[in-house]
């Protein structure tokens, strides 16, 4: 194929990576928020900042889907292997139409990477809060005089430390 078959088609994915890129600096944003959001035990921020985060998602995979199948147009035009991936066409095409692409998909794949890395921040911190917590409610062996309820173990038990009584009823 021709590069004049081949231009309409490579400003194309390179706008369709530009939408991606977007999109990935708006789950960023929400990243951000829950982020703050955690620090501050704001636990009732979670579910708006979990539905603007499922909408990015959601758009996010459609617009991979949408770049798999012009990736694919690209490949069949160009006489590649239609599941040649787009890494794989940016090596495949001649270095004046794949420069721009190969420059654009390197922006995206590093803001993939920074939300990845942002991501496993906000796990680490959930998981300190959550080892703090832990440790507070086993740090005291305090006992709950005459309280019905049943034990680790399953066992009936009129008397149970504090943390496993939270434990138990919620």
């Amino acid at each position: 194929m021709s590069v004049r078959t081949l231009a309409p088609t490579i400003p194309a994915l390179c706008r369709l990576l530009d939408r991606e890129e977007a999109a990935c600096h708006a789950l960023l944003g929400t990243v951000l928020e829950e982020r703050a959001a955690i620090r501050n035990l704001a636990v009732t921020e979670f579910h708006p900042i979990n539905c603007k985060r499922l909408v990015v998602l959601e758009s996010l995979q459609a617009l991979a889907q949408e770049r798999e199948a012009l990736v694919r147009q690209i490949a069949v035009q160009q006489a590649f292997d239609p599941a040649t991936t787009i890494q794989g066409l940016i090596d495949l095409l001649a270095a004046p139409e794949s420069t721009g692409l190969r420059e654009r998909y390197n922006s995206f794949v590093s803001i993939v990477k920074m939300v990845r890395a942002e991501i496993k921040h906000n796990v680490v911190l959930i998981e300190g809060i959550r080892g703090v917590l832990d440790q507070a409610l086993s740090a005291g062996a305090a006992v709950a005089p005459e309280v019905d309820v049943y034990n680790g173990d399953g066992q009936h038990s009129r008397a149970v430390s504090a943390n496993l009584l939270i434990h138990q009823q919620g």
